[in-house]
């Protein structure tokens, strides 16, 4: 009987281990990494808003070329429909994440970056200033989130225009990361 009564304990107690095996095996997934840093940029760290790791499998149909624009050209339009609310909340989060990275990256190249936002309501075009003509949409960065148009997550260049979609707030901010990386050109 001593050894029918201690079989109970056994039990629960190898189930109890097992549990917390279970337990401490899913806490180790890796650590997100959402910082990196560049050689020859002394020590600035760059900080994105997810795990590179994950915006990096945002799809972009030519990282070389959208790369390539944002090299050569002096200044971006950040451009995007303006009817939405909850979007434009969205593009202003999006837009400051990307030109953070963006201007500090270009300046330790050596080169002023700048970029300025043109947005439409209807047919009527506007800058920070107010009213404006339809600009010269060359080297400009589209913005298209869930309520203007975003039918997918994605980085697009088309022709000297790069479409950046989200789909919703983590989606778009995940594009924004995957552009700084590509724009960076960093490999994962």
């Amino acid at each position: 009987m001593h050894c029918c009564a201690s079989s109970p304990g056994v039990v629960v107690h190898k189930a109890s281990l097992l549990v917390a095996l279970v337990l401490v095996a899913g806490c180790t997934s890796p650590a997100p990494v959402k910082e990196i840093t560049i050689p020859g940029h002394g020590s600035q760290v760059y900080v994105f808003t997810h795990d590179i790791r994950e915006a990096s499998k945002v799809p972009a149909n030519d990282e070389t070329g959208i790369r390539s624009l944002f090299t050569q050209a002096d200044a971006i339009t950040i451009v995007f429909d303006g009817s939405s609310s909850t979007d434009n909340g969205y593009f202003q989060v999006v837009s400051i994440n990307v030109i953070d990275k963006l201007r500090t990256y270009f300046a330790y190249e050596g080169k002023v970056m700048r970029f300025s936002p043109a947005y439409y309501l209807g047919d009527t075009w506007y800058d920070a200033d107010g009213e404006i003509e339809k600009p010269n949409l060359t080297d400009a960065l589209w913005l298209m989130g869930p309520d203007t148009g975003a039918a997918e997550t994605s980085l697009t260049l088309d022709g000297s225009i790069v479409y950046l979609r989200g789909t919703s707030y983590k989606n778009l901010t995940l594009a924004g990361d995957k552009l700084a990386l590509v724009v960076m050109n960093v490999r994962i």
